[in-house]
């Protein structure tokens, strides 16, 4: 598909892998349906319909319904220990605010507008990944881009009833304006994507690393010229720069200020979200950069640190491999922040897979198809790889 998609032109390349993708994740989906109504007819996972609709809604699905058409609870649920239980302030509202939008305009229900918005925020993702991976490495590395972020394992997620299709979209758009020194552009999208989703505090972070970068090698440019200004990083520029960087930030960690506000309790957002991972490892104090050496020590023990230990040594040797570099710095760094994001707060269980969705322009790396035998293994695990993450993650439990 990628061979002949890359014959022709790039709008129409792109469009026929993403429909082609999600051929593909709609005959999955519609063949997993049936078995989950047949196993779970009565279960509370997809809400009291059992449509086809209900079905790409289900899981955390439901508390997008909540929001969208309810709105978020002014009392949190407790369990009968009396802490906060599992409650819709782990959700973010942009995503369900759209689907409100569209549903109060054109009076379809949320199951047939929440997987429109994710179908259509999945195409405009798919086009600036495209564009964020071929203006550094080519066109070809972005269509192979472009093939494993919507016909791998995990596309059928672009959708579903989820908020990572929008997310993708306004984080890829979001590197693209930093790359053109849009800052303007890029506040605005970084802070919809930080009400849309955890994780877009690693844009202000990415925009930080820039920024001194730049200052850096404008300062030694001067040094060596013996020229006091620094005319490559301007300070009317340096100035948006500070100011993108405060107010992604702020919107980045509002909204626990807004459930303490609403709820009346401070602790409302970091306890709704801690209540996820009663399951796994019981109740803890949270404490940054510790949750994937808790579970790991937890469950696999000293091999397991050494496993978390190994992963955070290699993933940035494999991010400065010439190769990887020639996706850009933007690119390098941003995959880097955003790692860093979510080995800091977040617990390894089965939504860690989606999480890592934000990476994707990492799949335009040449060397993952650089040799024959490497393009047929990667397709075939992408393409196989599908039918089983939509078995293991949305029938068996949620992704």
């Amino acid at each position: 598909m990628v061979d002949l998609a890359t014959s022709l032109p790039v709008w129409a390349a792109v469009l026929l892998v993403w429909g082609g993708g999600r051929l593909v994740s709609t005959v999955w989906l519609a063949l997993a349906y049936p078995l989950m109504a047949r196993a779970m007819p009565d279960n509370a996972i997809w809400g009291n319909e059992h449509g086809f609709g209900s079905f790409l809604t289900a899981w955390d699905g439901q508390y997008y319904e909540q929001i969208s058409v309810h709105g978020y609870p002014s009392t949190l649920p407790l369990d009968a220990a009396g802490h906060v239980a599992q409650n819709a302030w782990a959700f973010l509202p942009a995503f369900p605010f759209a689907i409100r939008m569209l549903t109060a305009s054109t009076g379809v229900p949320f199951t047939v507008g929440a997987p429109l918005v994710a179908l259509a925020a999945g195409l405009v993702a798919t086009f600036l990944l495209h564009r964020l991976v071929s203006d550094r490495a080519g066109n070809a590395a972005g269509m192979w881009a472009v093939f494993f972020f919507t016909c791998g394992p995990l596309s059928f997620l672009l959708q579903v009833g989820y908020a990572e299709s929008t997310f993708l979209a306004l984080t890829f758009g979001a590197l693209l304006a930093l790359e053109r020194r849009r800052y303007g552009l890029l506040t605005v999208l970084g802070v919809v994507a930080a009400f849309t989703r955890p994780g877009a505090l690693a844009l202000p972070l990415l925009l930080g690393v820039v920024a001194l970068v730049r200052w850096v090698r404008a300062r030694r440019a001067a040094a060596g010229t013996g020229v006091r200004s620094l005319d490559a990083f301007p300070v009317a520029e340096r100035v948006r720069v500070v100011v993108a960087g405060v107010v992604m930030a702020a919107a980045g960690l509002a909204w626990p200020v807004v459930a303490a506000h609403v709820t009346g309790r401070p602790d409302a957002y970091l306890e709704t979200e801690m209540s996820w991972w009663v399951n796994f490892i019981g109740r803890v104090e949270f404490t940054p950069m510790t949750p994937w050496f808790l579970i790991a020590g937890r469950w696999l023990g000293v091999g397991g640190v050494l496993i978390v230990v190994f992963l955070l040594v290699a993933y940035p040797v494999w991010l400065l491999r010439r190769s990887t570099r020639a996706l850009g710095s933007t690119t390098v760094l941003y995959s880097a922040a955003y790692a860093l994001y979510i080995f800091a707060v977040s617990l390894p269980m089965a939504s860690t897979p989606r999480l890592l969705m934000p990476l994707a322009p990492l799949f335009g790396s040449p060397e993952l198809v650089a040799r024959p035998w490497m393009r047929w293994t990667f397709v075939s695990c992408a393409l196989l790889g599908q039918p089983v993450l939509v078995a293991v993650l949305w029938l068996l439990g949620p992704p």
